[in-house]
């Protein structure tokens, strides 16, 4: 085996040199917690400190510095909460269940929340069964308590002490890579026409925009985090005139026509990259249709070179985000509703915890919190495909890492524990970022058999039963996903696709309307195209997935992106002809597609369809919504069953 295939695999089970600091933030807390109390001789007390900083340090991730503490805090009462509740209901053994369950259905209904804040759910739910564990063999709640705010603490510690050092800079670290993400994406016009490296140039500028959209909002000062949004707004509006120019170049303009528009972007983007103004000028020419190509260059300049933004409606633009609490509201609404996702997810969740507590009270099995414990990781997630590929994760990256375990602690004397599980606690998360899945889990196990085999040293056997415990918990929880409240992504996405048709319906509507109220159909059209790209790649992981089912869901995201891209271009520059019939024959054909989409490989008759055979017309904007139109209607004519 070649040197560079070994440094590849060796690589993916550590971080990047970037993401240690980050690592070393999270462990270096539990490691804390973990020898405070070891030393003073409350051994569980200090594996409960240890587990409750790798939760609250993993939620602290990625989260402006004055944001990480108001979620901190709340992390900590959560704990506190989490924990006393816990040692109060112990014995009780029904009521311990109905709190686990409806635990279990709040953090389920939380799961389409911001990643942060559905992590209270989980925390509360991890930290509660703990817990329960801590109390049942009589531990004081007094130390187990001490020891849980004394981690939280040390969290809190270890993710703000660089505050003051380094706030600025990482607000200017957003602002740059921003900035150099549109350039980029302005630059591959040229040098690229294949529209998958387009996309993702697209994307990481949206996620870009996205992280400093986010990270605005938690700006202490006011002034300055207005200043961000207005200059964020003006960068996401130039966005919108590199789609309509990635569009135009999808049109078969004239071949002299695209050179000159290759030589201005080249020379925009490279005063765009060094922020100066752009004084590139694109020659015009005689050809048809260049007039739209004058438009979106000059409004492209006028955008960033002159115009002033005043103070942006955020709660119109879904990349300027909302504040925690608004979002908070709306996401729980969307989920309370009787049809969602979320429902189905919270009663996954909590059917399983309920089939762990029954096999644990039923066969007396000792310390069987270790089942539930297992069940409720692996459930994070209501996609199947995504639960499935942790469970299997899980499975094997907890087999492997207790044949490690069992090597080390016969091999190891017990005196050299702590070592061990500080070195585990190390590797865990740096491997953590690797979104490797299996090999966190591996070192995670490591980190948990050591931990519990500081209670008794010489005691090999219990580490031996949480690995059992922890596999039980995967086939459970393998078993509920499958046989028992089974989610398959296919059953939502004629909704998401429905809401998708219908958004475009509206946009199509208010083409004649006022610009601000074609951007609030352009901002929910964008929202809803989102939801359904993410449904689609959580599809393309599930088991058993034909090859036409996947292409055919990819292709037809690639056509409504496509209708989505030529509307925002109307929007953009006006329909200049025919205004009024090219609107109202558009809103048919789309109602045709949205009435036909959940009926479309049924056998039977379709709603009618008259299509009128009108002729694409030579006028560019038209021509690209009729042509994208069209695709739409055979992708649906070609779902339709065969006919025996």
């Amino acid at each position: 085996m070649k040197i560079t295939t070994l440094t590849t695999m060796f690589s993916r089970w550590f971080s990047n040199a970037a993401d240690i600091p980050d690592s070393i933030r999270i462990t270096v807390p539990m490691l804390v917690s973990l020898g405070v109390f070891y030393s003073l001789g409350f051994t569980s007390a200090g594996i409960s400190g240890l587990i409750t900083a790798w939760l609250l340090g993993v939620q602290a991730r990625n989260l402006p510095y004055l944001k990480r503490l108001q979620i901190l805090s709340i992390s900590i009462i959560i704990t506190v909460v989490a924990t006393y509740l816990a040692f109060l209901v112990f014995s009780y053994m029904w009521l311990s269940a109905i709190t686990l369950c409806s635990i279990a259905i709040l953090y389920g209904l939380m799961s389409n929340q911001r990643p942060h804040i559905r992590l209270f759910g989980y925390n509360f739910g991890f930290i509660y069964i703990m817990a329960i564990h801590f109390a049942s063999v009589g531990d004081s709640l007094t130390i187990v308590l001490m020891a849980n705010v004394f981690a939280g603490l040390c969290v809190m510690l270890s993710s703000l002490m660089l505050w003051p050092f380094f706030k600025g800079r990482i607000l200017h670290q957003h602002t740059v890579t921003v900035h150099n993400a549109l350039a980029d994406w302005l630059d591959e016009l040229r040098l690229s026409n294949d529209e998958t490296q387009l996309a993702a140039r697209r994307q990481f500028f949206y996620q870009s925009a996205h992280n400093l959209a986010y990270y605005s909002n938690s700006v202490s000062s006011s002034k300055r985090a207005l200043q961000i949004k207005i200059e964020l707004q003006r960068l996401l509006e130039m966005s919108e005139y590199i789609i309509c120019l990635e569009r135009v170049l999808s049109f078969d303009i004239h071949t002299t026509t695209r050179i000159k528009l290759f030589e201005w972007v080249e020379k925009a983007a490279g005063q765009l990259r060094k922020k100066q103004q752009i004084t590139a000028t694109f020659a015009t020419n005689e050809y048809k249709n260049t007039v739209y190509i004058i438009d979106i260059i000059e409004n492209f300049k006028r955008c960033y070179n002159f115009d002033t933004f005043s103070s942006p409606d955020n709660s119109k633009n879904i990349y300027l985000f909302t504040n925690d609490s608004e979002a908070f509201i709306s996401d729980f609404r969307l989920a309370l509703k009787f049809n969602s996702k979320e429902w189905r997810h919270a009663g996954k969740i909590a059917v399983t915890l309920a089939v762990t507590q029954f096999l644990t009270e039923f066969y007396h099995l000792p310390q069987g919190y270790w089942i539930s414990l297992t069940a409720f990781i692996v459930l994070l997630t209501s996609s199947m495909a995504i639960t499935n590929h942790r469970i299997w994760n899980r499975f094997s990256g907890t087999a492997f890492g207790g044949i490690y375990c069992f090597i080390c602690l016969y091999f190891v004397p017990p005196q050299h524990l702590l070592l061990l599980t500080s070195i585990s606690v190390f590797f865990s998360f740096t491997s953590y970022h690797k979104e490797r899945y299996d090999i966190h889990v591996f070192w995670l196990t490591s980190m948990i058999v050591f931990a519990i085999s500081l209670l008794s040293p010489d005691n090999t056997y219990v580490s031996f039963y949480r690995i059992i415990d922890t596999l039980f918990g995967v086939t459970i929880a393998f078993s509920v996903n499958y046989f028992i409240a089974p989610s398959w992504t296919m059953t939502w996405l004629d909704r998401h696709t429905a809401n998708m048709i219908k958004s475009q319906i509206l946009y199509v509507a208010v083409l004649n309307k006022p610009q601000w109220e074609q951007k609030i159909n352009l901002y929910q059209s964008q929202q809803r195209y989102y939801a359904l790209n993410g449904e689609v790649m959580n599809l393309l992981k599930e088991p058993n997935l034909s090859p036409r089912t996947s292409k055919d869901w990819l292709s037809l995201l690639v056509l409504i992106q496509r209708l989505n891209d030529a509307l925002l271009l109307a929007t953009k520059l006006g329909i200049q002809s025919e205004k009024p019939q090219s609107t109202t024959r558009w809103i048919n054909q789309l109602q045709w597609i949205r009435q036909t989409f959940p009926d479309r490989c049924k056998h039977g008759e379709m709603p009618p369809f008259y299509a009128e055979t009108t002729p694409i017309p030579e006028d560019m904007l038209c021509a690209l919504i009729e042509k994208d139109i069209q695709q739409l209607t055979a992708w649906m004519l070609y779902q339709r069953a065969f006919v025996i």
